[in-house]
């Protein structure tokens, strides 16, 4: 008991004590072009008109359903702004409320259409509102020109760790969720391999048959054990060396936005900050470990202990349904299973009123793109709450007692397409529970 009681003292110390801040700024002005670069590119190839602004209506998360788009070139305007709000982060200027605005914004837009739900875009979720609270604006930045007051060489030692827990606990779940047959029997990097085993250049290595079981092993052993390598300092160069090869090898291949990029500028928090500053702020003075950093320590312990738990359950709450995660999409989100199926399907919808006798069959295809009614269709959710919109139609027409049945056919990985859902159920009768498993989605 007497021991316990220093040991958290002493680790609660090199948790607030004050370290170099390089990694950290070097981070912002990275992030910050980072995410102006993603914003002007869906600006600029047409995801904001395609996921915003054609569409009738977006799939919000469950819940958030008063999350509408902005009418009219509305969304242009809000991912302007973003773009706009970017440029800031890059450049340190009126940081805290650039970054807290623009992570509000991105956070809005991302529970506001579902459909093309991508694990990148949570992890920059996550990010956005892990920099609002960290001073990456104190050195080399607008702010600490125009304030000389925040200037700081350092921040507390928490600023840096809580990026690479982020990091460790992302890794972790993604070579957990590699544990299946469809990963290690290459099956699926070969469906992703299409376009290049195809090419009369690339195709003499990604055509081979090997190529694609070597890049699985090489892939969950990748992320089972780049932490570990970076963290240990006799490793770290050349954890560092395959990490950028990795992810210049997924940026080319996979076509993934800027993922690839961000992970590589994260790479900076597990380098020693002096060695950072050497690197890129060679005049800058060194930090003594006498810097007076003034926080309020209890509270930020309290919030980051609650944000790294939820980080830790949340990948963790699709074991508790049955059946398989890839194909039901029960706790699928947040859980960082990152290329590990491809789905493809067709549906539409019979609606049948008891009283009359009357039928009706409903083509998403009239009112969406393919690429929209694809999402209906893999999505267990989005089909639900499409039903759910087709009952509301019908009852505002005089149907209220409208049955809605959902018929379709998915393709996991390829295989002999089956009904996702089952077509005897009235889905516009079913409720959604967030936290229980719905019998009518099939096994597989």
């Amino acid at each position: 008991m007497n021991d316990s009681k220093p040991y958290s003292q002493n680790l609660e110390k090199k948790f607030f004590r004050p370290v170099d801040n390089s990694p950290l700024v070097i981070f912002r002005i990275l992030f910050g072009f980072l995410l102006f670069y993603h914003v002007c590119s869906i600006l600029l190839n047409g995801t904001v008109y395609r996921n915003f602004i054609q569409p009738p209506f977006t799939f919000t998360f469950i819940g958030f359903e008063f999350l509408q788009p902005l009418p009219g070139n509305g969304m242009y305007y809000y991912f302007g702004s973003m773009a706009l709000l970017a440029l800031l982060i890059m450049l340190g200027a009126w940081y805290r409320l650039a970054m807290i605005s623009f992570a509000f914004l991105w956070t809005v837009q991302y529970l506001m259409q579902k459909s093309g739900y991508n694990n990148h875009y949570y992890l920059v979720l996550l990010l956005c509102w892990m920099m609002a609270i960290v001073p990456a604006n104190a050195y080399c930045s607008v702010d600490a020109i125009r304030k000389k007051n925040i200037k700081r060489n350092s921040c507390p030692q928490w600023a840096l760790w809580i990026f690479i827990a982020q990091i460790a606990i992302l890794y972790f779940f993604a070579a957990i969720n590699k544990l299946n047959i469809d990963w290690f029997s290459g099956k699926f990097i070969s469906i992703q391999f299409t376009r290049l085993s195809n090419h009369h250049i690339y195709g003499i290595l990604y055509g081979r048959k090997w190529f694609p079981v070597f890049i699985a092993y090489a892939g969950f052993l990748f992320d089972l054990m780049i932490v570990p390598f970076l963290l240990w300092k006799p490793t770290r160069r050349i954890a560092f060396l395959l990490a950028c090869i990795f992810h210049l090898f997924n940026s080319f291949t996979f076509k993934i936005g800027i993922f690839p990029y961000l992970s590589i500028a994260l790479l900076l928090f597990f380098f020693e900050p002096g060695s950072i500053s050497s690197i890129f702020f060679k005049s800058k003075a060194s930090v003594t470990g006498s810097e007076n950093i003034f926080i309020i320590r209890k509270p930020v312990l309290y919030l980051l202990s609650v944000h790294f738990l939820f980080q830790v359950i949340v990948p963790m709450r699709s074991w508790l349904y049955p059946g398989n995660v890839f194909w039901t999409e029960e706790g699928y989100r947040m859980s960082w299973k990152m290329m590990l199926r491809t789905k493809s399907g067709s549906i539409h919808f019979k609606v049948v009123d008891p009283g009359s006798g009357k039928t009706w069959i409903i083509d998403p295809t009239k009112i969406f793109t393919p690429y929209h009614v694809s999402w209906i269709a893999i999505s267990p959710d989005i089909t639900w709450q499409y039903a759910q919109k087709i009952k509301q139609g019908f009852t505002k027409k005089g149907f209220p007692n409208a049955e809605v049945y959902a018929i379709g056919l998915v393709s996991m990985n390829r295989s002999i397409p089956a009904p996702l859902v089952d077509t005897t159920v009235d889905l516009g009768k079913e409720k959604w529970y967030s936290f229980r498993h719905s019998a009518w989605i099939t096994d597989h």
